[in-house]
């Protein structure tokens, strides 16, 4: 049974059972433009640049068709809210259990507890245990992402933290699952995303 508090925050675009609504609140900006004039990094990390007028959801669709759609994985990273970034991410990795180590399966089991519960207390304890692994896999960089998410004040530049720690645990768990499966895991990452996106 949902509380008033989930209903709260459903209304916001966070979790709500297996759904989320409404889809658009899930991003920073629904204009791709105005994403990379937010975080102006992406200009480095993505070659397709956003075309006049054209929403997140279109150029998603694009980075998907192009000869490079690793590089939806890096828009999507950056252009959800923290939280929901992460999720995306957790739930993206989750499918691919057999490629990750005993310390990534735990953090999965945390990340996934504090989606629907995301504490401070919650969010630092996963944050100490990624900073304490002795190397960065798929669920350890989630986890330094869900670190980074609590976020500042509105007028702080943006924290790049968490959406670049997104990117690198997803690209990486991809990577481990082999070529053979690789379109395979990408395409199912994606469309993931953009049913999050929304139209």
């Amino acid at each position: 049974m949902m509380t008033d508090t989930s209903n709260a925050e459903s209304s916001k675009g966070l979790l709500d059972g297996d759904r989320t609504v409404p889809p658009s609140s899930n991003l920073r900006t629904v204009m791709a433009a105005d994403l990379y004039a937010m975080m102006p990094e992406l200009k480095e990390d993505i070659q397709l640049q956003p075309r006049p007028d054209e929403t997140v959801s279109f150029m998603l669709a694009r980075l998907r068709s192009s000869t490079t759609p690793e590089e939806a994985v890096t828009m999507v990273a950056y252009a959800f809210q923290p939280r929901i970034s992460v999720w995306w991410a957790h739930e993206c990795v989750a499918t691919m259990r057999e490629h990750l180590t005993p310390i990534d399966h735990k953090l999965l089991e945390m990340i996934g507890a504090w989606a629907h519960d995301p504490s401070d207390a919650n969010r630092q304890e996963i944050y100490e245990i990624a900073t304490q692994a002795p190397s960065k896999t798929p669920g350890v960089w989630l986890g330094l992402a869900t670190g980074a998410s609590g976020g500042g004040r509105r007028d702080e530049p943006i924290d790049l933290s968490t959406p670049r720690a997104v990117n690198a645990g997803v690209l990486s768990c991809l990577a481990r699952g082999g070529l053979p499966q690789r379109s395979i895991n990408l395409a199912r990452f994606i469309t993931l995303a953009q049913t999050l996106v929304g139209d």
